[in-house]
């Protein structure tokens, strides 16, 4: 007897810990279907593409920002070469290379702005307009080197070269962006005109039935019945049964196990004794309870009222 509760109760426990589980589960599966179906939402994508595309715009910009400010030092140690600080010349030579970065940017964002709205750029003098801002640069900065270390000079002909690849993959950039952004784009245009094409085509242009459908053909009415049909049909044999139909199976005195509670699990000796139990209480014409069920084996309360609800309905009176 001891034992059997301790199996019941451990079967208790599993079941409860496995409803704990799958609850929680189930919980984490309708959390992870959600963040997809937000994550992979188009309005969010064009959000998402349009900020990954100010902070890689920002660092390109930044960073030729850093370039040009090096390549300044070099153009002003070429152009104040001799020069001192009292010659006005010395200090305009600074101004020198912030005008032709200047220059530089403003046709840089121009060409990203017309790329970025689908216009290509065509014009020669747009290229030989880069070129010869950044050639100036270059020069400039090579020059001001001559003489010097060879890591300097390096530097200042790595630097003006860095700055016009830069300078050239900006609009690209910039370009590839604009096709990302277009095919979002598209895909919520497609998106939204779903609805409208799933729509009956009925509703638009209804169909008219045709007038030959309409027109009334003649009823033809049956012969009237006698009672000399009515006598030839009780008097007509039954017809055979068919021997391909399934034969019709005996009642059985047997219960059957109600739909709508799940079998108690409990060992069969005991469950055996239960079923016995309810059918003596049945043919006695009252239902058996918790607390009948009690006196055959210690259950939780939840579980005996349980077994008692399935055994009433298997053996209603």
């Amino acid at each position: 007897m001891a034992a059997t509760k301790k199996t019941i109760a451990k079967s208790a426990e599993e079941d409860e810990e496995e409803a704990k589980k799958v609850t929680k589960l189930r919980k984490r599966l309708g959390e992870a279907r959600q963040v997809h179906a937000i994550a992979d939402d188009p309005y969010l994508k064009v959000v998402e593409l349009d900020r990954f595309r100010s902070s890689i715009t920002g660092a390109l910009w930044f960073f030729l920002s850093v370039g040009l400010a090096y390549t300044t030092v070099g153009v002003h140690d070429f152009i104040a070469e001799g020069l001192t600080v009292a010659d006005p010349m010395w200090w305009g030579a600074w101004a020198v290379e912030p005008a032709l970065a200047g220059m530089l940017i403003t046709v840089l964002r121009w060409e990203a702005a017309m790329l970025m709205r689908g216009i290509r750029i065509e014009s020669r003098w747009v290229s030989f307009t880069k070129w010869a801002l950044l050639g100036s640069t270059m020069a400039m900065n090579v020059l001001s080197a001559l003489g010097t270390t060879k890591v300097e000079l390096l530097l200042h002909i790595a630097f003006p070269a860095l700055v016009f690849c830069l300078a050239e993959v900006m609009p690209v950039v910039m370009d590839r962006f604009a096709l990302a952004r277009a095919k979002v784009l598209a895909e919520i245009a497609r998106l939204d005109a779903t609805p409208a094409a799933k729509e009956p085509a009925s509703a638009a242009s209804p169909v008219r039935a045709p007038a030959a459908a309409s027109a009334q053909s003649p009823v033809r009415v049956s012969s009237p019945v006698t009672v000399a049909n009515l006598e030839a049909d009780f008097d007509r044999a039954p017809a055979p049964v068919s021997p391909s139909l399934p034969p019709v199976a005996a009642a059985t005195s047997a219960p059957t196990p109600p739909v709508t509670y799940s079998r108690p699990k409990l060992p069969a000796p005991t469950l055996a004794q239960l079923e016995t139990r309810a059918a003596t209480l049945a043919a006695a014409g009252r239902t058996i309870t918790a607390a009948d069920v009690q006196e055959v084996i210690t259950l939780p309360a939840s579980m005996a009222d349980q077994t008692a609800r399935y055994l009433a309905a298997t053996h209603a009176a």
